[in-house]
């Protein structure tokens, strides 16, 4: 058994914090030496004052973790999953905060109901006038093809919105309805300046939910043994279309997200990725790499050239999930086995 001293070495936990506890109800001494009255406590101590401190981490307070009961914590699941959905739209109103002239402005959410639900991309142009004389452009010029206008002006993807803006990346584009289509203000992104307008006709009024919008792959797939991909690849290039990889010439300029795989023969994938390196897991069955978490199958193809062997595989993330599209290829390398 431990005096209280000993208690507070071993569990980290500070003697006045350990008498605070005692005195709220929620530890005790296993035994009180009558003559000394010197308190004495033990293993399940230790374990107690570990679950106490595991608790008020979660956001649990003293008198929850006295009365800790599975009501208590299923109120703590709601209440904690309220408070993320205050925090997501405290991190909305946050991002819409911005500087001109030297002042913050600051926007709050302002509903319109009229442009809740779905919409599909019918045209761009130059100027509003241009629909009506049917001058379009080129519809590339603005790359999401459907939008969605989430309840409340909730963000997902890049894209969230207020009455008579969206905001893409937290660059405000401005919107206008006229003649049941939506007209929104492409900003150039060196200038800063409106040089043209997607138009949209909406498809729906629904009321869509983030995991409703998104694309989701078939990842229940079959393993099938690829010998070609067993070992390990380093990425060397990110390409927007496969055909565009060179060897020679380095297509991508900037820092590459995803850095290596390393495919096992059991169907298991390791990706490093990020700054730090970070590894995470994946499966693999045969011309697919799967990503159960985001739901979605990339396909790869396995190219020599020369003396080398390259991987070209699919990068599907949100321009994909949310907006149905395949945007890049990353190219990966195989090691040598030496």
């Amino acid at each position: 058994m431990f005096k209280i001293g000993d208690l507070a070495n071993i569990s980290g936990v500070s003697i006045q914090t350990i008498r605070f506890y005692e005195k709220e109800g929620l530890i005790g001494p296993v035994e009180v030496d009558r003559w000394t009255n010197y308190r004495y406590f033990d293993e399940k101590s230790i374990e107690r004052l570990a679950e106490i401190t595991y608790l008020k981490d979660l956001g649990f307070s003293l008198k929850e973790i006295k009365n800790l009961s599975e009501d208590v914590i299923q109120q703590k699941i709601n209440q904690t999953r309220k408070n993320i959905v205050k925090l997501s739209q405290n991190i909305n109103a946050l991002s819409s905060i911005r500087k001109e002239g030297g002042n913050f402005i600051m926007k709050k959410f302002v509903n319109d109901s009229r442009v809740v639900g779905k919409w599909e991309k019918v045209a761009v142009v130059k100027n509003k006038e241009d629909f009506y004389l049917q001058k379009f452009d080129d519809k590339s010029l603005f790359s999401f093809n459907e939008l969605y206008f989430l309840p409340k002006g909730e963000e997902y993807w890049v894209l969230k919105w207020t009455k008579g803006s969206l905001f893409i990346k937290d660059r405000e584009c401005p919107y206008e309805i006229i003649d049941e289509k939506l007209f929104i203000g492409i900003r150039d992104l060196e200038t800063g300046e409106i040089d043209g307008y997607a138009v949209y006709k909406k498809v729906d009024s629904n009321i869509y939910k983030k995991n409703e919008i998104r694309v989701k792959d078939n990842t229940d797939l079959p393993f099938v043994y690829d010998e070609r991909v067993i070992g390990f690849w380093t990425v060397v290039d990110c390409v927007k279309k496969p055909e565009q990889f060179n060897p020679k010439k380095k297509f991508f300029k900037d820092k590459l997200f995803l850095k290596k795989y390393a495919f096992e023969p059991n169907g298991r994938l390791l990706q490093t990725y990020g700054d730090r390196n970070t590894v995470s897991e994946r499966k693999w069955t045969k011309k697919y790499v799967i990503n159960e978490q985001d739901s979605t199958t990339s396909e790869y193809t396995i190219k020599k050239i020369g003396n080398d062997v390259y991987m070209i595989i699919e990068w599907k993330s949100g321009d994909y999930m949310f907006g149905g599209e395949v945007r890049c290829y990353y190219v990966l390398k195989k090691e040598n086995k030496s």
